[in-house]
């Protein structure tokens, strides 16, 4: 990557499907990430993908080590905020009391 380049970090939508598993393909093709899953894209390219079942694949014609990196910081902080949301329900705290 160059310093100029715009990189990109979203969830994956539908039409994200192929280029996902050709990635999938070009990374070996041992396991794919599920669930919900990020895609770091560069040029308008997916060049690396991270799913919540921490299952991470990249291009490996590019340099995409940071990409899987920044990906996975996104994941895990994602992950967080969605376990305070649920503690923070009063139901939740109830029944995690015992009440």
């Amino acid at each position: 990557m160059t310093r100029t380049e715009h990189i990109v970090i979203r969830s994956a939508n539908p039409a994200d499907e192929q280029a996902i598993a050709v990635l999938g393909v070009l990374d070996g093709g041992h396991s794919m990430p599920s669930g919900h899953v990020l895609v770091a894209e560069v040029a308008g390219r997916i060049r690396a993908a991270v799913g919540s079942n921490g299952v991470s694949i990249s291009d490996p014609f590019w340099p995409s080590a940071d990409l899987v990196s920044m990906l996975r910081v996104q994941t895990e902080d994602e992950q967080a905020t969605r376990a305070l949301r649920f503690m923070r329900r009063p139901s939740v705290r109830m029944a995690a009391a015992g009440i």
